[in-house]
């Protein structure tokens, strides 16, 4: 085996243009996403959003949140970004912070539990947390890093949650409770209200992972689709994570996660203050003690940017050309859009036709295919606005393809999937 040769730390610096240079011609390496309709990766939203993150994030590109007194304006950028998810979110006085993405809000949203139910509950010695299947892997992540045993529950055989074997999963351990809006493949929203219901008889925490309808679904429910309730509005909801850099269209490195009142949210910050030093020495609310200050800055500036007109014409762009894309899926012979998606997340597969060729096709002819196998075996979308110019083009290919599948001229493979 060839002994790897190990980068040097450079002797002397290069000049910016050589910097620059390298750069550019690494960047040639990236794949073309967009171009290729990849799900998930990024959140095109036209120019005018991009160019205002992108301005907002440089003029605090040094600042640093961990310090508030000192960088005040940051501060005070997160506590409207807050203020405004609480109303966003149908309350008036939830609160929280902003983390680096959706894994950090879920994993401050289960430590929070734990840390809460221990003032509860101080019987509990073995905490659990009950989570459908077709929840985020960022909930078996945290249940390994705050040691949660997780109890995950079956689905039906339409992709929705068995609700009870739901309930009967939760037990005298249960210190979470998990819903998510929408789910991760599906597109589906869980039931929260009966969820988040039991969770409130047992005065335990239960958590609604928002953090890809967070900033979709409100402006969805606003433009005026009928949607199950999912927010502080059910009684028993106790936090909530949503991205900001997913469909709030900000730069990435921004999420939050809101808890119901003061009173919760306080179990989520963590406080040291050893002997001979004040209790508030080191206190922070994340997982992070800096925090980027840009991706707080282009936050606030985007969300303030578009407001709830700028949010409700995006959501209502994305779900008119998704609805003909979803109907184009079903027009073709031998695919089906599954389940009841209700926006821009989706999956479709065939009960003809074996998926995993038909990706290999579309793989073969440069697009980005994003394959799943739980609960189906699927093609999955995660899709902005910036990816509408595209589906034409894929969908004459899909059409392509899945007739060289069903005559025999792509051959099966076996293939796994995978989250990125």
């Amino acid at each position: 085996m060839k002994e790897k040769i190990y980068k040097k730390f450079p002797l002397n610096g290069l000049n910016r243009s050589k910097i620059l240079s390298e750069m550019d011609k690494r960047s040639t390496l990236d794949l073309k996403w967009k171009e290729r309709l990849a799900g998930g990766v990024s959140y095109p939203a036209g120019e005018d959003v991009l160019n205002i993150a992108k301005e907002a994030y440089l003029k605090f590109f040094s600042a640093n949140a961990l310090y508030k007194n000192i960088f005040s304006s940051v501060a005070q950028f997160e506590q409207d970004l807050v203020e405004m998810a609480s109303d966003l979110f149908n309350s008036n006085k939830a609160t929280g912070s902003i983390t680096s993405g959706g894994s950090e809000s879920i994993l401050l949203a289960i430590k929070s539990a734990r840390d809460r139910a221990k003032e509860l509950h101080p019987n509990i010695k073995e905490p659990e947390m009950v989570v459908p299947e077709s929840a985020h892997p960022a909930f078996w992540k945290g249940a390994h890093y705050f040691g949660l045993k997780t109890i995950a529950t079956p689905l039906k055989n339409d992709g929705m949650i068995d609700m009870k074997s739901y309930i009967n999963a939760v037990n005298k351990n249960t210190v979470l409770m998990v819903g998510s809006a929408p789910s991760l493949t599906l597109g589906m929203i869980d039931p929260i209200s009966e969820m988040a219901s039991v969770a409130d008889k047992n005065n335990i925490n239960f958590h609604v992972d928002a953090c890809v309808g967070g900033f979709f679904l409100p402006f969805l429910e606003k433009s005026g689709e009928n949607l199950e309730k999912w927010d502080f509005r059910i009684p028993g909801v106790t936090t909530i994570s949503a991205d900001l850099h997913k469909f709030g269209y900000t730069a990435k490195g921004a999420s939050l996660i809101m808890s119901r009142d003061e009173d919760i949210f306080k179990h989520q910050i963590f406080e040291w203050g050893p002997p001979h030093r004040s209790k508030e020495y080191y206190v922070t609310p994340n997982m992070a003690g800096t925090r980027p200050g840009g991706g707080i800055a282009s936050a606030w500036a985007v969300v303030n940017y578009l407001g709830i007109e700028g949010y409700i014409k995006l959501v209502t762009d994305t779900m008119n050309y998704i609805r003909r894309f979803q109907n184009g899926i079903n027009s073709i012979n031998g695919l089906k859009v599954l389940g009841k998606p209700v926006m821009s997340v989706f999956a479709y597969s065939s009960d003809e036709l074996n998926i995993y060729s038909i990706a290999s096709g579309l793989e073969d002819r440069g697009w980005l295919v994003g394959k799943d196998s739980f609960p189906f075996k699927a093609i999955r979308f995660m899709q902005s606005p910036g990816h509408a110019p595209y589906i034409d083009d894929y969908l004459r290919d899909l059409e392509h393809v899945s007739r060289l599948v069903k005559e025999g001229k792509i051959s099966d493979k076996v293939e796994t999937a995978n989250y990125n």
